[in-house]
């Protein structure tokens, strides 16, 4: 990778960081996140682990989900965000997913029934794309989601198994 695709990378993954830091600011009940453990290790700092937290406090009703492909990269490279999701066992769903092996590395946000990210990184380049107030594309985005979400296995890597 040239020294000019990289830095494009790196803004578009650092502009990818921002927009997810304000979905997951914004959000009040849900948050959906499906992704590839490696690219959301890839992404600058994001405190997801505080926002799932928030809104677990916030109301009884929360509807937080994480779907990743690797449920030990992912402890692995976000530690915070694991033991949150340890931490939080009856308030977070975690499953895994299989995902094709050529398929680029992508990751899905869905906040709330009105915001929705979604970012695609393939050899180097990054693609992203981010609505604040779109209901009928975070339910398209839902809709995807749910497919994967069904076909997904437990990630008892990820809980507190107790005797």
């Amino acid at each position: 990778m040239t020294g000019e695709a990289s830095q494009d990378r790196d803004n578009g993954l650092e502009r990818a960081a921002g927009e997810m830091r304000e979905l997951l600011d914004s959000a009040r009940r849900r948050i959906w996140l499906q992704t590839r453990s490696q690219l959301l290790c890839a992404l600058p700092p994001i405190d997801i682990a505080e926002a799932l937290s928030r809104v677990a406090r916030r109301s009884r009703y929360a509807d937080l989900r994480l779907l990743i492909d690797d449920a030990l990269a992912l402890k692995e490279g976000q530690p915070q965000l694991a033991r949150a999701v340890m931490r939080l066992t009856t308030a977070v769903e975690v499953r895994c997913f299989q995902p094709e092996e050529d398929t680029p590395a992508s990751l899905l946000l869905i906040v709330d029934q009105h915001a929705w990210l979604y970012l695609v990184q393939h050899q180097g380049h990054v693609g992203l794309k981010s609505m604040h107030d779109d209901p009928p594309g975070a339910r398209i985005a839902a809709d995807r989601f749910d497919e994967s979400w069904i076909f997904g296995t437990e990630a008892l890597e990820l809980r507190n198994l107790m005797i």
